[in-house]
């Protein structure tokens, strides 16, 4: 990856990031739909991961596409920005937003993951960044499957896992 600053072990809060740096990387794992369809989590998507007033059959030109992407940015970074208070490098503050990107604010907010990163724990947090790459198991009638105890089981998709290690070697 070509990043824009000169030194890349430089930490900043991340308030002081531009999230458009994040954007490649994003572009990169998200890829480009021009039409509507439903992700893996069932959402309707469009874009580079837009799931925001997302309706079936819409599509998007590249260039909205962009813009999208760059005010999904903004506004994850805006809403993350509260709950991160530690200071992260370039390839840190993306390997986060990226994630918040993906699997939401919400999740990173109240994660072990974020705890662990605000604490300067990073190998502990890496690990962490890991645990993003599941999904609850379903039946083929859409029911969430649980274990004998009641517990809810989770499946490893392959896809989220290269795109969690993608955001560890960042860090």
């Amino acid at each position: 990856m070509n990043h824009s600053t000169s030194n890349q072990k430089e930490k900043l809060p991340f308030s002081q990031w531009n999230p458009l740096v994040a954007e490649n990387f994003v572009k990169e794992w998200e890829g480009l739909r021009l039409k509507a369809y439903k992700c893996s989590a069932n959402t309707l998507t469009i874009g580079y991961g837009h799931t925001k007033n997302v309706k079936p059959g819409q599509t998007v030109t590249k260039q909205q596409a962009d813009k999208y992407l760059k005010d999904d940015l903004i506004e994850h970074a805006e809403a993350l920005s509260k709950y991160v208070t530690c200071k992260l490098t370039e390839g840190q503050y993306i390997a986060l937003l990226d994630l918040a990107f993906n699997v939401g604010v919400g999740a990173v907010a109240k994660s072990k993951t974020l705890e662990l990163l605000n604490a300067g724990k990073i190998e502990e947090a890496k690990k962490g960044f890991l645990s993003f790459a599941k999904q609850k198991m379903k039946d083929k009638n859409g029911n969430i499957l649980r274990d004998e105890h009641g517990r809810i089981m989770y499946e490893v998709i392959n896809g989220l896992m290269n795109r969690r290690k993608a955001e560890v070697a960042l860090m």
